[in-house]
Parts: structure tokens; sequence; C-alpha cells
């Protein structure tokens, strides 16, 4: 960085820049587990701050980096080129439009914190990743999380209604209008959900939220092998059952939550984890009907909860299965594919093919839902050609997926992690066509560079 950015860039922040060894190793990494080092860090507190950084790093050639509280899983905030991260967790503010069902919020906003102010009020902001009691809601719009609760409710870009935005040239413009019916002009809100920060540095967000549903509850359901768990999931959804949660995971992760200590009944292949929202009087019923599909698909037993703690419970148990299923290897390519919801059967039967034909522990979870399974192949790195063998199964999982009509990423974003599969779902005239689009709104490519997009392929 030159002396004269940096002068100016200090006149602006004074203590909120930070370029000691200490914050930049703090704003190095995400949940990808890899570490990059940024040449310095800004925390704005305002989004005229934050023009006035883009345009200093616009005119000194810096590249921008920004970032939440470093959730993602695909590397979308690592510094890659250097430069300055970004560091949005002071713009944390939270408003409440309770006759408008709207909460504006900055980007560093708590996605637990945006629940419990809705909550307050009795609304309900439906999206909950697992990170979600820390994780930020530019994050969540900028990776487009989803969650659990995406089964009935659906991910972030459901609940975006406007955006404000710094675009590459310090401009603060709006896109969108915090209504429920908005047609007038090119729809450009969407475009920067799950855009990772490549086209914009999001400020200020306006979210739909829903009235809070009056109870949940929820159960678990234990199957003989994970194939049938995931033939259950077909049939629920095709009897027109609708369960606001709805998760599988398999023997592998079992495993893993009884060696952590955790109570499991039996000894089953898969289990399902179902919730059901609404009318408190209905719930038992809608459980029930659940029950009597899953009944023809080998299920072992049925467990509902007997109050709000057991129901928590359960999804507890869900939220802490990331972390350990580390017991399977010291590293962990951590996917996750979304495929049609009939297609889960057809998408674990090939799992277990790969597993067969590798080798490799490969442990599946997630949102069955809605489609989107966490397909992790866990090894240990020191393991001789180890790398090789990975790499080819992560291509031939993403070749099967895309020929099912799926997609290679359903909520962790492409980042860096997923660049080089980014040709499974996209042709090259498509990838040009992003990277025009790309050039438009950062022609000088300093924000967030070196992300999503592969590079152009070589022609003689």
């Amino acid at each position: 960085m030159k002396e004269q950015f940096l002068y100016e860039i200090k006149k602006l922040l004074k203590q909120r820049f930070r370029d000691s060894q200490e914050q930049r190793v703090l704003n190095s990494y995400d949940a990808m587990n890899r570490m990059i080092l940024p040449d310095a860090v800004a925390e704005p507190v305002t989004e005229e701050e934050v023009a006035s950084i883009i345009m200093l790093c616009a005119g000194f050639r810096v590249p921008v980096v920004p970032r939440g509280a470093g959730c993602g899983f695909s590397g979308g905030a690592l510094p890659v080129r250097g430069g300055l991260v970004l560091n949005l967790s002071r713009m944390n503010d939270i408003v409440i439009d309770r006759d408008n069902l709207v909460a504006e919020a900055g980007p560093g906003a708590v996605t637990a914190d945006v629940h419990k102010a809705a909550e307050a009020v009795n609304l309900f902001y439906p999206p909950d990743p697992a990170s979600m009691a820390v994780s930020t809601i530019g994050g969540n719009i900028a990776e487009n999380a989803g969650g659990p609760r995406a089964a009935k409710y659906g991910v972030t870009k459901e609940y975006v209604l406007a955006l404000r935005v710094v675009l590459a040239d310090g401009s603060i413009r709006t896109f969108g209008r915090p209504l429920r019916k908005d047609v007038a002009g090119y729809n450009l809100a969407p475009l920067f959900v799950g855009s990772e920060g490549t086209l914009g540095v999001i400020t200020r967000v306006w979210l739909k939220l829903l009235p809070k549903p009056e109870a949940a509850l929820s159960s678990i359901l234990s199957f003989d092998t994970a194939l049938s768990a995931a033939r259950a999931i077909s049939a629920i959804v095709a009897a027109g059952l609708n369960p606001s949660r709805l998760e599988i995971m398999d023997s592998f992760c079992i495993q893993s939550l009884k060696e952590a200590g955790h109570n499991i009944d039996g000894d089953p292949g898969a289990v399902l984890m179902v919730e059901v929202d609404g009318d408190a009087v209905q719930l038992p019923g809608q459980l029930n009907r659940i029950r009597e599909v899953a009944k023809k698909h080998g299920l072992l037993s049925f467990r509902q909860a007997g109050n709000e703690a057991e129901n928590e419970k359960i999804w507890e148990l869900r939220r802490s299965l990331s972390p350990i299923i580390n017991s399977f290897g010291d590293t962990k390519m951590n996917e996750d594919v979304v495929v049609p919801r009939s297609g889960i059967p057809e998408l674990f039967s090939f799992v277990e093919q790969l597993r067969k034909k590798s080798g490799l522990t490969i442990v599946c979870f997630g949102h069955a839902g809605d489609g989107n399974i966490h397909v992790n192949v866990m090894y240990n790195a020191a393991t001789p050609d180890i790398e090789e063998k990975v790499e080819t199964t992560l291509h031939q999982l993403f070749e099967k997926v895309v020929a099912m009509g799926g997609s290679i990423s359903g909520e962790h974003g492409i980042g860096i992690a997923k660049q080089r599969f980014m040709r499974h779902q996209f042709s090259e005239a498509e990838l040009a066509l992003m990277r025009r689009i790309k050039q438009v709104f950062d022609p000088l490519n300093l924000l967030n560079p070196g992300k999503i997009l592969p590079e152009p392929e070589k022609t003689e």
C-alpha cells in the first residue's frame, strides 16, 4: 500500500484503520479453514465512510474484500489478492416496521438479533442458517444463506425487498423498495444476492417479515438405511405435506453424535428431523400424517418432542453436527449440492457408489426438504495420493448432480472453493456473460477479486 493511501485512509478512519499483525490475522480466514492475510483492515460505521473508502481504494488500485462474521464455507471473505478487508460488523443497527412487516438493518446485524427483534413484536424472519448466532445479514445476503426452515419458507433471497449498495466508483445506489409489489424497471436487487461482494458493498437492507407462527412441534424419525429415509422424504413431499423443517442425517452422522455423547435411540441407518408449525391444535395431526407416510419406507421409530425444551434440543443436535463429524478426518470437503427433491434417493444411491468406488468416507446430512444435501468428503491430508482421489470424486459428484438438473451449491456460495467446478454447470458463453456483468459493475476488478468466476479458457 502506498504511503499516500495510508495517510488518507488513516485520516478518514483514525483508530478504525488497523494494520497490526493481530488484526490482519483476525480478518484472514473463514470456515473454509484457510488463512490469507490482508494488507490492512477497515472498520467503517456509516455508508458514507464505506463510499469514501471505496473511492480511495479505486484511486490507488487497492482490492477491497467485504467481510461480516467470516462464517462462510467457500472462502468468499478471503483476501486472495491482498488489499483491504472491509469489516462491516460495526454497522449493526436493526429497525422493525411493525405496520408494514419490514426489518431495516445494517449489513453487520447478527442474524439471531434480527430474529429476536422481529419476534419481540410477534413477527418472524424465517432464514435460519446454522451460524445464525454469529453470522451477519450482509454475509447472509452475499451468500444467499439458507437453513433448515428453507424447506417451507425459502432462502434469504425470498426476503430481500431492497438494498442500498456502494458501487465500485464510490456512488451509493438503492435497488428495490420495501414494498410487496414493484415492477418498475429492471429488478437489480436480486443480482446482489449471492454475489459475494463482487459487484458492490451492501450498506443497508430491507427484509420482508411474516406473522410469527403460533407454535412449532418437532419429531425424530429413525430408518433402517439412508436410502429408506431418502425415499420417505420424496414421499412426504409428493403427499403435499409441508413441514417447516425436514433434515436428514446418515449413519456416519449418527455415529459421530453418539461418540460426542449425544443420545440417539437404537442403531438406525439414518434419521429424519421434522418440524411443523402453525396452529398449535393441528400440529400433532400433521406429524401423524408424516409418520404414516414414513411407515411405508422402513421407519424404525418415531419420537415426538414433548415440550418446547425438547423441541429446541432436537435442532440444537442438528446445529452441532458439522464440527462433530471432523472425527472422520483432519480435512473436510464440505459440499452443498442441490437436486430436485424427488431425486434425493438417486443422489444417496450415487453417493454410496462413490464410497465403494473411492474408498473415501463420505458423510451426508442437510436440508432434505428443499433438496440441499451437504456431502462431506472426509480424509486425512497426509494419506499418499489422497488429494487426487478426492478431486476425482468431487468432479464425479458435481457431474452427476448437474445431470440430475441440480446445482453445485445451494447456500455456501462459490468463492474460491468451487470455482474450478463452475464449468460443470455453466457453458463458456454463460460464464462470459457473467464476466461482462462483473465488468460493468467493477471495471477495475477491485471488489472481492478472484472469486466465483474461473479464468477464461485459453484459446490458441
